[in-house]
Parts: structure tokens; sequence; C-alpha cells
């Protein structure tokens, strides 16, 4: 399971190192992607086939919903590792999520997000941790 909180930095070549706790859990071969919100997630690979089949319902004769499984389908990219273990952030994740230096990573039970640190400031200020919980009770129903 996929949990806690990490500040780090992008380097100068806009690569990061996946923390080592969430990575243990993750593997060595995983796939970034746009996140709900304003963030990039991390799946493992394997976990890919799994989440695409989500979207398997889609009519091939539906415009509008074939337009946006285009959108999130445009958005994967994989996760290719440097010898040293670290990774670039691909140029159109950084731009959507607004990472620039300054980035927190959260395990997310099986997949990892990552926040420009300025965005994850945001969304903690936007709701109390007592308002987040009984969000997620209530969609636990």
């Amino acid at each position: 399971m996929l949990f806690g909180e990490y500040d780090h930095q992008v380097d100068s070549k806009n690569r990061i190192r996946i923390p080592s706790k969430l990575k243990a859990e993750i593997g060595s071969e995983y796939v970034f992607m746009k996140g709900a919100s304003k963030c990039i997630s991390i799946y493992p690979a394997s976990k890919i086939d799994e989440l695409v089949s989500q979207f398997s319902g889609v009519s091939a004769f539906d415009k509008e919903a074939q337009e946006s499984l285009a959108e999130v389908m445009a958005s994967f990219y994989p996760g290719d590792e440097d010898v040293q273990g670290r990774v670039v952030i691909p140029e159109k994740l950084r731009e959507y999520a607004g990472i620039d230096k300054e980035v927190v990573t959260i395990g997310m039970v099986n997949h990892i997000d990552i926040y420009s640190k300025q965005e994850r400031e945001r969304l903690k200020a936007e709701k109390s941790y007592q308002e987040r919980i009984t969000l997620l009770k209530d969609r636990l129903k």
C-alpha cells in the first residue's frame, strides 16, 4: 500500500527521484498520467490494464466520450529511469500540474500523486482535515 507525503525538488533537467519508500511499492516500471486534480499520477505498469479497463464501456459512437477518452489516453507516458533512479517528468505533464521546482509526492493507496508545492498548499488550505474526512466518509456510503 502506498501512503505518506514527501517534499522534494525537481532538478535542473526536470528529473525527480520517487521517494524510496514509495519506489519500493510501485516498482521500476510505471506510467505517468494527468491526475484527476491538478497533479501527475503515477501507476505501476502492472496496474495500467486494470485502470484502462474502466473505460471499456465507452461507446465508439459517443463522440464526446471518445474525445474525453482521447484526452486521458494521450496523457499516459512511460516512466523511464536513468541508471541513478531519476526520471524525467514529461513537459506536458509538468505544465498541466504547474510543477517548477518544489514538489510534494503523496502515496495514494494504489498509485502516487505529484503536486507542485503551491498546489498542495492551496488544496490543504481549501478544506480542513475534518472536512476532508467527512467528505470521504460520505462518498464511501
